[in-house]
């Protein structure tokens, strides 16, 4: 049998703080569309954000339930801003 479910899986899948990991991941899909479109490499990217390299990478695989969403906020102004 097939259920529909709802608009966060995360919810669906009875995770602790489901809508805060929704809001991560939604951080997270659109911090790695910035560093694709703007043809970063990991290095790059985190160096602009501010953070490691491992910590970037990490993120990207999944592994974000850790991360502060402020500072997920913050390393996507970082990308998204103009450079010098």
């Amino acid at each position: 049998m097939i259920e529909e479910g709802s608009q966060n899986v995360y919810a669906d899948l009875g995770c602790a703080n489901a809508d805060a990991m929704k809001r991560k991941a939604m951080l997270i899909v659109r911090i790695s569309d910035v560093i694709s479109a703007k043809g970063l490499g990991l290095a790059q990217a985190s160096a602009v954000m501010g953070i490691g390299a491992l910590c970037l990478e990490s993120w990207i695989m999944g592994h974000f339930r850790g991360a502060d969403e402020a500072v997920l906020h913050t390393c996507l102004r970082y990308l998204e801003m103009p450079p010098h």
